[in-house]
């Protein structure tokens, strides 16, 4: 079996590796703690015990990390049970208050729901690069002297 090195921001990691090992790192990294993280490859969620050369995940491959808002329990299927996140709640109530002064109740509540359908979708398929570039730039607004290729 080859030890190909894989990136994790600036830190590499084996294919060797434990999931949770890699889960640490983006806690260090991001400041997002490891049980709020659910990492997925190729759509699959990885599980923490399991090897990266489990799921044949090489150097060039990308994974997806969904992070879980604190409070917010997994069901049996692993899935996300219930947003109990009170500031998403609040955007939520802004939100169906705004579509109910535009349209009928219901179809206030089809917009509604497909906004957060569209919303969740939108956040499972963001990539470790993609959270990075946009922690750069929110980070960094003024951007332009500043050196992003290593966000490309």
């Amino acid at each position: 079996m080859s030890h190909a090195e894989l990136p994790v921001g600036e830190t590499t990691v084996t294919e060797d590796e434990k999931v949770s090992t890699v889960k640490e790192l983006v806690s260090e990294r991001l400041n997002i703690p490891a049980n709020q993280q659910r990492l997925l490859y190729k759509g699959k969620a990885l599980a923490d015990e399991h090897r990266l050369s489990d799921y044949s995940i090489g150097p060039e491959a990308k994974l997806n990390l969904v992070i879980r808002p604190v409070g917010e329990r997994t069901g049996a299927s692993g899935m996300a049970a219930g947003s109990s996140s009170s500031t998403q709640g609040a955007v939520w109530q802004t939100v169906s208050t705004i579509l109910a002064r535009h349209f009928s109740p219901a179809d206030a509540a089809k917009v509604h729901e497909q906004l957060i359908k569209d919303y969740e979708r939108s956040l499972r398929q963001l990539s470790l690069d993609d959270i990075e570039r946009l922690a750069g730039r929110l980070l960094h607004p003024e951007g332009e002297g500043m050196d992003t290729s290593y966000m490309d």
